[in-house]
């Protein structure tokens, strides 16, 4: 750097030159990965969104059988009335069952 003006009648030095910004830390996955806090956080992320994935699914598949034997218990009351208790029964037991288990996932 120079000094650019050496008439001033301030004592102080007026430099000139190109302004460096300093760079910003680099934080990365990968650096993040490396320590084994950053390992244990990435882990038990994975195991929470398979859990979830997990949950949905179940929840997923006792909707759609509860609906396909809501759908079924219908047609049967019409072929044949007399069943009718007999088949909102079974229905309420499954549902009861699927939601006890979607809850305790």
């Amino acid at each position: 750097m120079k000094n650019k003006n050496h008439y001033t009648e301030d004592p102080t030095t007026i430099l000139t030159g190109d302004i460096i910004e300093p760079s910003p830390a680099k934080r990365s996955l990968s650096l993040l990965l490396s320590s084994r806090s950053g390992s244990l956080m990435l882990q038990d992320a994975m195991l929470q969104a398979g859990n979830d994935h997990c949950r949905a699914l179940l929840a997923q598949t006792a909707m759609e059988h509860a609906g396909a034997l809501a759908v079924m218990a219908g047609r049967l009351n019409s072929i044949a009335p007399q069943g009718s208790q007999y088949y909102q029964a079974v229905l309420a037991a499954y549902a009861e069952k699927a939601v006890e288990k979607v809850r305790r996932w």
